[in-house]
């Protein structure tokens, strides 16, 4: 395998996670943040981190999808899947769905790790720097 293979399944998969937290952060807001508020608050969570939590999926979830800051995303991502799994899901390993979470808790630890530079806005600026250093040494 070609590393060109490794970096379209890693689009692939950068596109899909992507997709999914702004799909997950949009209906948060779209019937209005206060049923979130209200879900962290009846597991113990202060209720403004729902707003916190929305705006890291909606936000990073765009950015993702662009290739901007993958790796940054990645490790929000993965403090969020993480906090779901230890909170939310916590009496339900592999059950209710919870699969759901750990696949996308694995994806994005996969992100944090390797990145995604198959057209990525953050791989074409890497890459005009450098072509900027090269030309100017």
């Amino acid at each position: 395998m070609n590393n060109r293979s490794v970096e379209i399944g890693l689009f692939f998969s950068r596109i899909m996670i992507g997709l999914i937290f702004v799909l997950h952060g949009w209906s948060k807001f779209e019937g209005g943040i206060s049923g979130t508020v209200g879900f962290f608050e009846s597991i113990g969570i202060p209720g403004f981190l729902a707003s916190v939590v929305a705006i890291i999926e909606l936000a990073g979830g765009a950015a993702m999808i662009l290739g901007l800051g993958t790796r940054v995303f990645a490790a929000l991502f993965v403090v969020v899947m993480g906090g779901v799994l230890l909170t939310a899901k916590v009496g339900e390993p592999f059950m209710s769905g919870t699969e759901f979470d750990y696949l996308l808790l694995a994806g994005s630890l996969t992100l944090l790790f390797t990145g995604s530079r198959f057209l990525a806005v953050d791989h074409f600026f890497s890459r005009q720097g450098n072509t900027r250093q090269n030309v100017s040494a």
